[in-house]
């Protein structure tokens, strides 16, 4: 999914009736520097969140659906699967002690009847 930005941008500028001067105004640049960015394809990650402050619009959203966000999702996917087996694993441990905790205090109990069983004879 290739999403030319600069067009996004110019679109929301659009939207909210912002000129290019007032933009390149409250962006702290100039309006040459402003008209770069709404002709670029491609922005710096930083300066987009600068943008997407300044115009009150996540631009990311664009790209959550893109190949960087899915990278990213399927990323930590595999580490929340990875995770989620560890986790599985202890949880398995941690019963299986509790069984055999339940199998001594049973076995203990028992050994204990037994003895007042002999005491009381």
């Amino acid at each position: 999914m290739s999403v030319h930005i600069g067009l996004m941008i110019w679109k929301e500028m659009k939207t909210k009736e912002i000129p290019v001067s007032i933009f390149a105004e409250k962006m702290a640049i100039s309006k040459i520097k402003a008209q770069e960015i709404i002709n670029s394809s491609t922005l710096d990650v930083s300066l987009l969140a600068n943008v997407s402050e300044i115009l009150g619009y996540n631009f990311f959203s664009y790209y959550e659906k893109g190949k960087l966000f899915s990278e990213l999702s399927k990323k930590e996917t595999q580490s929340s699967t990875e995770e989620i087996k560890r986790l599985k694993s202890l949880l398995s441990e941690k019963n299986k002690t509790i069984e055999l905790k339940d199998k001594i205090i049973q076995n203990l109990s028992h050994t204990v009847s037994l003895l007042e069983k002999v005491q009381y004879r």
